[in-house]
């Protein structure tokens, strides 16, 4: 009998040795991205992938526009297909030749005084390597000369004028009145507070320039002038023929001729402004060459208000 007892015992040490190892196995799961106790987590590769920036680098116009710069001299010559050189205050400068202004150099012979207008621009890294590009160039005395810009004018100009029976070309340089511009050769002086222009050699030759009122009456001017002219000599209207002999976009013109002395009134417009100029003409030495050149300044007045 006792043989029959031992195998339901076996057997039933076998099912307990089973479940437990059933459930030393049966541990809880761990949870994605645990580790187990007392591991350091394992390091992740991750590979950096470059994101596309919404920001723009400014351009060059809203990073700020360059500066425009007027200048004149003397043509040199052109250097190469892309430049020209110029003689400037400076020296003589090398300047690129900009959009538009390719052609210009065809325009121009050596020695011609020259009108321009340039833009400056750092070359590379180095703030001292500068290069100036021309966005306009053209003789000084051309019609195609270009026109100021925000007011702004050419530092001198070159004039036409006929001394003593032959064609001369001259250089003036700009100077500021009140309210006003104008270009005054080296022959003459020029007070700004007065409005005097006077000849260094005599000063008894002038032209002194007074700006009007915006309401100015002309008929009163008229007989105002005829009566201060009148003890001088007999006083004369000029037609509109003489008038622009002289000087353009002159509305009044009078003279007269006493002994050894001729006195002028004149009134000129320029830009809708109106300008009174009295001049004082000697019978003396210098007489010949003061009126082309009293002539050319004053119709190069130029209205700053």
């Amino acid at each position: 009998m006792r043989p029959q007892r031992t195998l339901p015992a076996m057997a039933a040490i076998a099912v307990l040795l089973f479940t437990l190892t059933a459930c030393g196995g049966n541990s809880p799961a761990e949870a994605p991205g645990e580790s187990s106790a007392g591991q350091a987590p394992a390091p992740v590769q991750t590979e950096a992938v470059p994101i596309a920036s919404s920001v723009l680098k400014p351009s060059p116009s809203a990073a700020g526009e360059a500066q425009l710069i007027q200048g004149s001299g003397i043509y040199v010559g052109q250097i190469d297909n892309h430049s020209v050189e110029i003689e400037t205050e400076e020296g003589p400068t090398a300047f690129e030749l900009g959009t538009g202004v390719e052609d210009a150099p065809e325009l121009l012979e050596m020695d011609d005084p020259v009108v321009f207008a340039y833009v400056e621009k750092v070359v590379g890294t180095d703030p001292v390597v500068i290069q100036r590009i021309l966005s306009s160039l053209a003789k000084a005395d051309s019609e195609e000369t270009p026109p100021s810009q925000a007011g702004v004018l050419p530092d001198t100009r070159t004039f036409k004028l006929t001394l003593e029976g032959m064609e001369e070309e001259k250089t003036a340089a700009l100077a500021a009145g009140d309210g006003f511009s104008l270009y005054v050769f080296d022959i003459f002086t020029f007070d700004a507070a007065s409005g005097r222009l006077a000849m260094k050699v005599d000063p008894g030759y002038y032209a002194e320039i007074t700006k009007l009122p915006p309401d100015y009456n002309l008929d009163r001017l008229e007989q105002e002038s005829r009566a201060e002219l009148a003890s001088t000599g007999k006083v004369t209207a000029l037609g509109e023929k003489e008038r622009d002999r002289r000087m353009s976009d002159v509305r009044l013109y009078l003279t007269a001729m006493g002994s050894g002395l001729t006195r002028q009134v004149a009134v000129k417009e320029t830009d809708g402004q109106g300008y009174l100029i009295r001049l004082n003409i000697p019978q003396r030495e210098a007489s010949e060459g003061f009126g082309p050149h009293v002539y050319a300044s004053l119709d190069s007045l130029v209205n700053q208000e």
